[in-house]
Protein backbone atom coordinates (compact mmCIF):
# COMPACT_ATOMS: atom_id res chain seq x y z
CA UNK A 1 0.00 0.00 0.00
CA UNK A 2 1.81 3.20 -1.35
CA UNK A 3 -1.16 6.07 -0.86
CA UNK A 4 -1.26 7.88 2.66
CA UNK A 5 -3.13 10.47 4.36
CA UNK A 6 -0.41 12.30 6.49
CA UNK A 7 -1.15 13.53 9.82
CA UNK A 8 -0.67 14.64 13.49
CA UNK A 9 -2.09 15.34 16.88
CA UNK A 10 -2.91 18.80 17.78
CA UNK A 11 -1.78 19.98 21.01
CA UNK A 12 -5.49 19.00 22.68
CA UNK A 13 -5.46 15.58 22.37
CA UNK A 14 -3.95 12.59 23.88
CA UNK A 15 -1.56 10.37 21.86
CA UNK A 16 -3.47 7.70 23.31
CA UNK A 17 -6.95 9.02 21.74
CA UNK A 18 -5.15 10.34 18.46
CA UNK A 19 -4.33 6.54 17.71
CA UNK A 20 -7.34 4.98 18.41
CA UNK A 21 -8.70 7.26 16.46
CA UNK A 22 -6.35 6.46 13.62
CA UNK A 23 -6.61 3.01 13.92
CA UNK A 24 -10.26 3.12 13.42
CA UNK A 25 -10.56 4.80 10.26
CA UNK A 26 -8.00 2.60 8.85
CA UNK A 27 -10.05 -0.38 9.72
CA UNK A 28 -13.09 1.58 7.65
CA UNK A 29 -10.46 2.08 4.81
CA UNK A 30 -9.16 -1.57 4.80
CA UNK A 31 -13.08 -3.00 5.09
CA UNK A 32 -14.07 -0.50 2.00
CA UNK A 33 -10.51 -1.41 0.29
CA UNK A 34 -10.00 1.48 -1.28
CA UNK A 35 -6.14 1.35 -0.75
CA UNK A 36 -5.26 4.14 1.46
CA UNK A 37 -4.63 4.44 4.61
CA UNK A 38 -4.19 7.09 7.01
CA UNK A 39 -0.57 7.33 8.57
CA UNK A 40 0.70 9.53 11.63
CA UNK A 41 3.52 11.97 10.97
CA UNK A 42 6.39 11.30 13.50
CA UNK A 43 7.98 14.34 13.94
CA UNK A 44 10.90 13.90 15.68
CA UNK A 45 12.02 11.70 12.61
CA UNK A 46 10.41 14.17 10.04
CA UNK A 47 11.59 17.23 11.71
CA UNK A 48 8.74 19.14 10.69
CA UNK A 49 4.45 18.96 10.55
CA UNK A 50 1.67 19.10 8.29
CA UNK A 51 1.17 22.44 9.08
CA UNK A 52 4.61 23.56 8.41
CA UNK A 53 4.35 21.42 5.07
CA UNK A 54 1.86 23.51 4.12
CA UNK A 55 3.16 26.92 4.92
CA UNK A 56 6.61 25.96 2.92
CA UNK A 57 4.65 24.79 -0.15
CA UNK A 58 2.19 28.13 -0.33
CA UNK A 59 5.57 30.27 -0.03
CA UNK A 60 7.90 28.38 -2.18
CA UNK A 61 5.17 28.01 -5.02
CA UNK A 62 5.08 32.30 -4.38
CA UNK A 63 8.93 32.53 -4.80
CA UNK A 64 8.85 31.04 -7.88
CA UNK A 65 5.43 32.01 -9.40
CA UNK A 66 6.40 35.61 -8.94
CA UNK A 67 10.03 35.08 -10.49
CA UNK A 68 11.90 36.15 -7.56
CA UNK A 69 15.00 35.28 -8.89
CA UNK A 70 17.57 33.13 -6.92
CA UNK A 71 18.88 29.67 -5.64
CA UNK A 72 17.27 27.50 -2.61
CA UNK A 73 19.03 27.16 0.38
CA UNK A 74 18.44 25.19 3.82
CA UNK A 75 20.72 25.52 6.69
CA UNK A 76 20.76 22.52 8.89
CA UNK A 77 18.89 19.59 6.60
CA UNK A 78 19.31 16.56 8.69
CA UNK A 79 18.30 14.00 6.38
CA UNK A 80 16.70 16.41 4.41
CA UNK A 81 12.67 16.05 4.70
CA UNK A 82 11.95 19.59 4.17
CA UNK A 83 14.98 19.84 1.40
CA UNK A 84 12.96 16.67 -0.75
CA UNK A 85 9.82 18.90 -0.51
CA UNK A 86 11.80 21.85 -1.65
CA UNK A 87 12.98 20.25 -4.55
CA UNK A 88 9.56 18.67 -5.58
CA UNK A 89 8.17 22.51 -5.46
CA UNK A 90 10.26 23.03 -7.90
CA UNK A 91 10.32 20.60 -10.27
CA UNK A 92 6.61 20.48 -10.16
CA UNK A 93 6.85 24.10 -11.21
CA UNK A 94 9.71 23.05 -13.93
CA UNK A 95 12.04 25.86 -12.48
CA UNK A 96 15.69 25.69 -12.58
CA UNK A 97 16.29 27.03 -9.20
CA UNK A 98 19.13 25.04 -7.78
CA UNK A 99 18.60 23.41 -4.08
CA UNK A 100 21.81 23.89 -1.75
CA UNK A 101 22.11 22.17 1.48
CA UNK A 102 24.00 22.91 4.55
CA UNK A 103 24.73 20.59 7.08
CA UNK A 104 27.68 19.55 9.52
CA UNK A 105 25.85 16.20 9.47
CA UNK A 106 27.18 15.63 12.98
CA UNK A 107 24.48 15.56 15.21
CA UNK A 108 21.78 12.62 15.05
CA UNK A 109 18.84 13.58 17.17
CA UNK A 110 19.13 9.79 18.05
CA UNK A 111 19.19 9.18 14.09
CA UNK A 112 21.30 5.69 13.98
CA UNK A 113 23.36 5.72 10.97
CA UNK A 114 24.94 8.17 7.89
CA UNK A 115 22.68 11.13 8.16
CA UNK A 116 24.50 12.14 5.04
CA UNK A 117 24.10 9.16 2.90
CA UNK A 118 20.15 8.75 4.54
CA UNK A 119 19.57 12.60 2.74
CA UNK A 120 21.08 10.94 -0.73
CA UNK A 121 18.82 7.67 -0.06
CA UNK A 122 15.54 9.92 0.98
CA UNK A 123 16.27 12.00 -2.51
CA UNK A 124 16.68 8.92 -4.76
CA UNK A 125 13.45 7.21 -3.21
CA UNK A 126 11.20 10.20 -3.77
CA UNK A 127 12.78 10.36 -7.60
CA UNK A 128 14.06 13.64 -7.05
CA UNK A 129 17.19 15.64 -8.37
CA UNK A 130 20.07 15.45 -5.31
CA UNK A 131 20.60 18.64 -3.82
CA UNK A 132 24.08 20.49 -3.34
CA UNK A 133 25.17 19.34 -0.38
CA UNK A 134 27.76 21.89 1.79
CA UNK A 135 28.76 19.66 4.12
CA UNK A 136 30.44 21.19 7.46
CA UNK A 137 30.12 23.78 9.95
CA UNK A 138 28.43 27.15 9.09
CA UNK A 139 31.15 29.21 10.33
CA UNK A 140 32.74 27.55 7.62
CA UNK A 141 30.89 27.15 4.61
CA UNK A 142 28.92 30.61 4.78
CA UNK A 143 29.13 32.50 2.92
CA UNK A 144 32.17 31.45 1.42
CA UNK A 145 30.08 28.58 -0.21
CA UNK A 146 26.51 30.16 -0.76
CA UNK A 147 24.89 31.01 -3.86
CA UNK A 148 25.51 34.63 -5.15
CA UNK A 149 21.67 35.24 -5.07
CA UNK A 150 19.03 33.53 -3.13
CA UNK A 151 15.41 33.58 -3.59
CA UNK A 152 13.82 31.29 -0.14
CA UNK A 153 15.82 30.20 2.31
CA UNK A 154 14.82 27.88 5.49
CA UNK A 155 17.15 27.96 8.80
CA UNK A 156 16.77 24.95 10.93
CA UNK A 157 19.95 24.75 13.28
CA UNK A 158 18.55 24.26 16.44
CA UNK A 159 20.77 21.95 18.85
CA UNK A 160 18.67 22.50 22.10
CA UNK A 161 22.13 23.91 23.62
CA UNK A 162 23.04 27.57 25.26
CA UNK A 163 20.70 30.14 24.00
CA UNK A 164 23.01 32.65 23.50
CA UNK A 165 24.87 30.24 21.41
CA UNK A 166 22.45 29.08 19.68
CA UNK A 167 21.62 33.02 18.94
CA UNK A 168 25.67 33.22 17.47
CA UNK A 169 25.16 30.78 15.25
CA UNK A 170 21.84 32.05 14.39
CA UNK A 171 23.38 35.87 13.97
CA UNK A 172 25.91 34.51 11.26
CA UNK A 173 23.42 32.62 9.48
CA UNK A 174 21.51 35.65 8.89
CA UNK A 175 24.33 38.40 8.52
CA UNK A 176 25.86 35.68 5.77
CA UNK A 177 22.57 35.11 3.77
CA UNK A 178 20.85 38.95 4.13
CA UNK A 179 23.13 40.58 1.33
CA UNK A 180 22.57 38.28 -1.11
CA UNK A 181 18.81 37.66 -0.56
CA UNK A 182 16.95 39.16 -3.82
CA UNK A 183 14.37 41.50 -3.09
CA UNK A 184 10.85 39.95 -2.55
CA UNK A 185 13.28 36.72 -1.30
CA UNK A 186 11.52 34.97 1.95
CA UNK A 187 13.75 33.72 4.88
CA UNK A 188 12.25 31.19 6.89
CA UNK A 189 13.65 30.21 10.97
CA UNK A 190 12.50 27.07 12.07
CA UNK A 191 11.64 27.41 15.81
CA UNK A 192 10.89 31.08 16.12
CA UNK A 193 8.47 31.96 19.13
CA UNK A 194 6.32 34.34 19.47
CA UNK A 195 4.31 34.11 22.69
CA UNK A 196 1.99 37.03 21.53
CA UNK A 197 1.10 34.26 18.55
CA UNK A 198 1.88 31.17 19.55
CA UNK A 199 0.55 31.20 23.63
CA UNK A 200 1.42 28.06 25.39
CA UNK A 201 3.59 26.67 22.64
CA UNK A 202 7.08 25.26 24.43
CA UNK A 203 9.95 27.75 24.07
CA UNK A 204 12.48 25.39 22.45
CA UNK A 205 15.00 27.08 20.85
CA UNK A 206 15.01 30.93 22.33
CA UNK A 207 18.16 31.61 20.85
CA UNK A 208 16.25 32.06 17.57
CA UNK A 209 14.10 34.77 18.13
CA UNK A 210 17.02 36.61 20.22
CA UNK A 211 19.02 36.66 17.13
CA UNK A 212 16.24 37.43 14.49
CA UNK A 213 14.92 40.39 16.75
CA UNK A 214 17.84 41.88 16.91
CA UNK A 215 19.33 41.44 13.40
CA UNK A 216 16.44 42.88 11.82
CA UNK A 217 16.40 45.74 14.25
CA UNK A 218 16.74 48.86 12.04
CA UNK A 219 15.96 47.31 8.80
CA UNK A 220 12.56 47.24 7.03
CA UNK A 221 11.71 43.94 6.89
CA UNK A 222 9.29 42.47 9.85
CA UNK A 223 9.22 39.50 10.73
CA UNK A 224 5.78 36.98 10.59
CA UNK A 225 4.97 34.11 13.17
CA UNK A 226 3.34 31.09 10.90
CA UNK A 227 1.14 28.31 12.46
CA UNK A 228 2.88 25.18 12.67
CA UNK A 229 0.97 23.23 15.04
CA UNK A 230 3.40 21.27 17.34
CA UNK A 231 6.31 22.92 15.75
CA UNK A 232 6.96 26.92 14.94
CA UNK A 233 8.71 28.99 12.64
CA UNK A 234 8.18 32.65 11.12
CA UNK A 235 9.60 34.49 8.02
CA UNK A 236 10.42 37.65 6.62
CA UNK A 237 10.23 39.14 3.36
CA UNK A 238 13.38 40.81 2.11
CA UNK A 239 12.18 44.47 0.96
Amino acid sequence: MNNYFITQPPYSNSKKKFVSLINFINKGLRFVDLGYQVQQLDTRVDMNTVEQRINYYHLLTNIITSNVPGDVIELGTFTGQCAALFEKIIEVNASDKKLHVYDSFGVSFKFKGDIEEKLKENFITAGLKAPVIHRGNFFDTLPSELPEKLSFIHIDCGFGGDPLEHKKVMMHCLQSVYPRMATGAICIMMDYNDPAENGIAPNVAPGVKLACDEFLTGKPETIMALYGNTYLHAYFRKV
